[in-house]
């Protein structure tokens, strides 16, 4: 019974690892971790509507292959979701093995990665709040 219960609420951690990440409250966090194919990132990171945050940096890391990734963002949810995403302008970065890096001043909303190309890629995301 014990280990039943214990099972259910790994797994409840597990599934809810992946979703929206409040960065109003987080320093940092992962949107994408060894992502190996195109499509947006497990995850967002909200910094909410008041754009109150200094900046926010987006890291990415590509460790095999070749990888674009570009930065979308959306101010829209509907039940939760968010919806209506909007590629950024001059984020996309093309990377072989390496990494880049994004910075967004005052962020507010919603921000994820979207992987648009890859070839045997592996790309994690990591998302840092600066300032307040």
């Amino acid at each position: 019974m014990i280990r039943t219960a214990l099972l259910g609420v790994l797994l409840v951690a597990t599934t809810a690892s992946a979703g929206v990440l409040d960065m109003t409250a987080l320093g940092q966090g992962t949107l994408a971790t060894a992502q190996a194919a195109t499509g947006a990132s497990a995850n967002e990171a909200s910094f909410g509507v008041s754009g109150r945050r200094g900046a926010a940096t987006f890291q990415t890391n590509n460790t095999a292959g070749t990888a674009t990734v570009e930065l979308q963002q959306t101010c829209m949810q509907s039940g939760g979701t968010s919806t209506n995403w909007i590629s950024l302008a001059n984020t996309s970065t093309t990377l072989g093995v390496g990494g880049g890096l994004v910075t967004v001043t005052s962020p507010g909303c919603s921000y994820r990665a979207n992987v648009t190309a890859c070839t045997g890629c592996s790309v994690t995301v990591t998302a840092t709040s600066i300032g307040k």
